[in-house]
């Protein structure tokens, strides 16, 4: 796989959004670097399927000798879900795992550390097989053992939060939000609450604020994709919405969210700037946030104050949110074929003259859907010694999902 490659998923599920609404850089278009080793890439081991089937009998002798929640019984089920997962044996080694993670909360609590390792196997095993909602129940279960993401905070929470957080995040990239309104608030504000906890506590804010920061970031570019404002009238909405949402008690409804999501994605990414405000990654979030938004004199100062800490970054253009970057877990979903992009950037992002090609000579023709996404996206453009914007040639070389 090539290191610079770029991945373009190309999926039809989801909600139908208004013409005007830009492509974000990620939901459909993102870089390798950001994702996980795909599965395809892990070897099985079969000379060890001997091994695995001795101790699998070990096994069950210790089990009809200690009975089934000794907790000797623990190690042994791990030792052998690892075998049959090097030979293969996924569904197997799950089941063990499970086991052991039973055998661990009836010995040790609910809320016992020695689950922790079991945990990470099974979340491991649910990358290798694909099982997103497997690891997605198993990362939520992680959270709520290391403290629910409630403060004081501690690296292994934070870490656990933020690897939920991310699978949370891929669901919601390209499934239908249709009669989901109530859960997609639910996670916006546990994840809008930590990341504000987060960064107010100077314990753990010069390491933690930023990647939440991040993650709430690449959220609000991802509600900006999914909805549309579809009400405006306040006598229809009165008439015709939801009651259960018309009371002030109540979150505010997912539109309501959208008409201030500009003003809140600023406000984050300043955040984290006035935390740390030589950071050049922090300046770029909040430079592609201005410059997604046509808020164009604003994003170029910004630009110019990046590009200094970073020049060669500022070459040639790049496709927005570069900071942060939204992402799939490559895990979850097929292989992806790979597609060479040729276009020009002009001054103010926008990408003229696309030629694609596909790098397999014997693979099908490239949907037309594909030339469509990226012209929808919004481009960063070039800059010459870090002041003014220029028009630039901009090579990728990119995957998608067909």
């Amino acid at each position: 796989m090539l290191i610079r490659a770029l991945v373009l998923v190309l999926l039809v599920a989801g909600v139908e959004v208004s013409a005007e609404t830009p492509l974000p850089f990620g939901v459909r278009v993102q870089s390798v670097e950001s994702l996980e080793r795909h599965h395809s890439n892990v070897v099985f081991d079969t000379d060890l399927l001997a091994s695995a089937n001795i101790a699998e009998q070990a096994l069950r002798a210790m089990e009809q000798r200690l009975g089934p929640y000794h907790p000797d019984l623990a190690p042994a089920l791990v030792e052998t879900a690892d075998l049959l997962l090097a030979i293969g044996d996924i569904e197997a080694a799950e089941q063990y795992l499970d086991q052991a993670l039973h055998n661990a909360r009836v010995n040790n609590g609910l809320y016992g550390d020695q689950q922790l390792p079991i945990l990470r196997g099974l979340l491991d095993l649910f990358l290798l097989s694909g099982d997103r909602e497997g690891f997605e129940e198993r990362a939520a279960y992680q959270l709520r053992l290391l403290g629910a993401g409630l403060p004081p905070f501690e690296a292994g929470e934070l870490q656990a939060a933020t690897e939920f957080f991310d699978v949370s995040l891929d669901a919601l990239l390209d499934a239908s939000w249709e009669g989901r309104d109530r859960d997609v608030l639910r996670l916006h504000d546990r994840f809008e609450s930590m990341t504000e906890q987060v960064c107010a506590d100077s314990s753990v804010a010069d390491t933690w604020c930023q990647p939440f920061t991040f993650r709430l970031g690449r959220f609000y570019y991802l509600l900006e994709y999914k909805l549309d404002v579809l009400v405006d009238d306040p006598r229809f909405e009165r008439g015709f919405s939801d009651p259960g949402w018309q009371s002030l008690d109540r979150e505010p409804r997912l539109e309501a969210l959208q008409r201030r999501l500009f003003i809140r994605g600023e406000q984050v990414f300043e955040r984290l700037l006035s935390l740390q405000p030589d950071n050049h990654d922090a300046v770029s979030a909040l430079a592609d946030w201005h410059w997604f938004y046509k808020k164009r004199d604003q994003a170029t100062k910004l630009y110019q104050r990046a590009c200094a800490a970073e020049p060669k970054r500022f070459k040639t253009a790049g496709p927005l949110p570069e900071y942060p970057r939204l992402s799939y877990k490559l895990a979850f979903r097929d292989v992806p074929v790979p597609v060479e992009l040729s276009t020009t950037v002009t001054e103010r992002g926008q990408p003229r003259d696309l030629d694609l090609a596909a790098v397999d000579p014997e693979a099908e023709g490239l949907p037309g859907s594909l030339r469509r996404a990226l012209r929808r996206m919004v481009f960063r453009p070039a800059f010459a010694n870090c002041q003014d914007s220029v028009e630039s040639i901009l090579e990728m070389e990119l995957f998608y999902l067909p």
